[in-house]
């Protein structure tokens, strides 16, 4: 398929085909989420360690198993050795680490908190995958993180000598003693957090966004709370237009009730939204009337003028025709200008629910118990996970988009005339 964004790009009001309108705006999304894997993408690491019990399952994970939250690791037998640092050198972290000292073998744990549970060793594991598992490793060989053998040297051990030709073997922990048991490892596969160049609980990544899915949909009941915010929207915008279109009927028909109401107008232009929060709490409690009543509110400052410039951009040819047919002052409210403005006071309505949605984060701030999309992203913020906050912002933007459709098609449907082209 040939794309042809590139030819006449910077036309001024040129056609642009479906295929471009699609390849166009695509583009700046796979951007964005490009960029948005960069900037919450830090460096992989790879540990192997013995195989033992991981938390919450009872056989051992398969090749590929991916751990989403931290998960502990217990290895029975095992004992944690700590380095003896002496006091005024610098040592970087893995001088400083513990090491997982089983079978007569030693493994580094570099950045991963480890615990001494009687005779096990519980290991904290951060969310990654199972990479693959090695055949077992005879115990006599030492494994750090990177699986090297440990140097042999021939002649005395432990000052004996041993036969010519023969290669004794020196554990990291001067032990002697050769165990006859096979030691079974798992590579695990992780994300180093800290460097990334914004911390999870800054930005998280797509794939961390995307994963929490499930939850906030099954658990935190995304459609429940989606619903709810949908039915205050509604209720909020059903009790704003019958309070504003009658009055804006009349400020748009008659002057001097436009004159009277004007500055109550445009006082209430320049009201700070968020300032009716407080404001609503005072007149109507913290109940589901506050919230409707705010959205009402806010959807009357924003509907009343763009109803009242509607009716005043009739062209007055339309007035005149109709006194010239003997028109009475009704037949021209109910015959002229109203017709002639619907279209325009169709497209405000279908903005104004738009809108809405921006003001309902604001509307649930209070009694956030009473579900809804707000007190979802409040939750989120104050007390996790934060992926679900960028979850949330997207099924806003979905269901905001869904209900503009409809407004689209139902005034497709009730102005058709609108769409036919000359």
């Amino acid at each position: 398929m040939k794309i042809d964004t590139h030819k006449n790009f910077f036309g001024i009001r040129t056609e642009v085909n479906l295929k471009d309108k699609i390849t166009l705006g695509v583009a700046p999304i796979i951007l964005l989420l490009f960029l948005w894997y960069l900037l919450t993408s830090g460096s992989a690491k790879t540990i192997k360690l013995p195989v033992g019990n991981f938390e919450g399952t009872q056989l051992t994970p398969e090749t590929g198993t991916f751990f989403k939250d931290k998960t502990r690791l217990t290895i029975e037998g095992a004992d944690v050795l700590y380095p003896e640092v002496p006091e005024g050198e610098n040592y970087d972290e893995k001088d400083l680490s513990p090491t997982l000292s089983y079978q007569n073998q030693q493994f580094s744990l570099v950045g991963l908190p480890v615990i001494k549970r009687g005779k096990n060793a519980v290991i904290t594991l951060p969310p990654g995958k199972i990479i693959r598992y090695s055949k077992p490793t005879s115990a006599n060989k030492s494994s750090e993180d990177e699986n090297k053998p440990v140097n042999t040297v021939e002649g005395e051990v432990n000052g004996e000598m041993n036969e010519p030709g023969i290669a004794g073997s020196v554990s990291l922990n001067t032990s002697n003693k050769t165990a006859n048991s096979n030691i079974k490892l798992f590579e695990y596969r992780y994300e180093v957090v800290e460097t990334r160049v914004f911390a999870p609980v800054i930005l998280p990544s797509p794939s961390e966004v995307f994963s929490s899915l499930p939850q906030l949909w099954s658990v935190r009941l995304l459609p429940k709370n989606i619903l709810y915010s949908f039915l205050r929207v509604s209720a909020g915008f059903l009790t704003a237009f019958i309070v504003v279109f009658p009055i804006a009927l009349l400020m748009g028909t008659f002057s001097k009730i436009k004159a009277l109401f004007s500055p109550l107008v445009l006082f209430s232009g320049y009201l700070p939204i968020p300032a009716l929060v407080p404001l609503t709490m005072c007149l109507f409690g913290t109940n589901e009337t506050q919230k409707i009543m705010f959205l009402a509110i806010g959807f009357a400052i924003y509907l009343l003028p763009l109803f009242v410039k509607a009716i005043d951009d009739v062209d007055n040819v339309y007035l005149q025709t109709g006194y010239t047919l003997g028109a009475s002052k009704y037949q021209t409210l109910n015959k002229i200008l109203l017709p002639v403005a619907m279209p325009s006071i169709f497209d405000a309505m279908r903005m104004g629910f738009g809108v809405g949605w921006g003001y309902i984060i604001l509307a649930e701030m209070v009694d956030m118990g009473s579900y809804g999309v707000g007190a979802l992203i409040l939750t989120s913020q104050r007390r996790g996970p934060r992926e679900d906050i960028y979850l949330v912002l997207i099924a806003i933007v979905v269901m905001a988009f869904i209900t503009d459709k409809i407004w689209e098609k139902c005034g497709n449907s009730l102005f058709p005339y609108r769409s036919l082209k000359r």
